[in-house]
């Protein structure tokens, strides 16, 4: 396990492949390094590993060096952008944005009993392998019909009531049909948008879905298709001299 001897950045948004273009010789081109790929590089003159990877929903770039130069590296690239005016952005920010984007956190969207399968994860299970440590439960549990999934949701434009809480319980007939495991108010999109364990007879987009809170009330709001922004991932490929998405 190298975890510790690494130390990791990422830098987002539709100019972050002309600002860290400044510091590397690797080719950034979307034809050369597409999305979701990995590549080895030197950045600021030190070693990485780049990933083509974007949790926040943009056009961005996480880097791995050894953590002994992790402070060099992350000053050279705020020195690069500071004609662009680079900021910082930190976990709750990021944890909005991927919100947005659908995007899943383990052990929060995920518990100790959560399958693949409950979380939309299978696509990221390969079963044909000769051996994995779970595999034997998993294929078993692929045969069995799903006892609750992972599905987005959204309450009303006009919802101005405070938020429901991460593990209030959604409701379903008067039993307990899953729970919330993100929610929060999008400034980008003007509403609240979360993300909840449902009975997949209720999974759906259109589908209702109450929330009860802690006075015991129920919140009503509809099951919908994720992701809540940029569907079609056009945020990946700006156009970093016009700022729109290239078809």
């Amino acid at each position: 396990n190298a975890t510790n001897q690494l130390g990791a950045m990422n830098i987002a948004g539709p100019l972050s492949r002309v600002v860290l273009a400044r510091c590397t010789d690797l080719n950034l081109s979307r034809e050369e390094f597409p999305f979701l790929n990995v590549r080895e590089a030197t950045v600021a003159g030190v070693r990485a590993i780049i990933v083509r990877v974007g949790f926040v929903g943009e056009l961005g770039y996480e880097i791995h060096v050894p953590a002994g130069e992790t402070c060099r590296v992350w000053s050279a690239l705020l020195e690069a952008g500071a004609d662009e005016d680079i900021q910082l952005f930190g976990v709750e920010a990021q944890r909005l944005l991927r919100l947005e984007k659908g995007h899943l956190i383990v052990a929060q969207d995920t518990d100790g009993l959560t399958t693949p399968f409950e979380a939309g994860l299978a696509w990221a299970v390969n079963l044909g392998k000769p051996f994995f440590v779970g595999q034997r439960s998993l294929e078993i549990l692929k045969r069995k019909p799903l006892a609750r999934t992972l599905v987005g949701f959204t309450l009303p434009r006009t919802f101005s009531d405070p938020l429901p809480k991460e593990c209030h319980l959604v409701i379903e007939n008067g039993e307990i049909g899953g729970r919330v495991t993100s929610v929060a108010h999008s400034f980008t999109l003007g509403h609240v948008i979360g993300i909840a364990y449902v009975s997949p007879t209720n999974s759906e987009p259109g589908s209702p879905i109450a929330i009860r809170v802690d006075d015991g009330k129920l919140v009503h709001g509809t099951v919908v298709k994720t992701p809540f922004y940029d569907p079609d991932n056009e945020r990946q490929e700006l156009d970093p001299t016009t700022g729109e998405a290239k078809r």
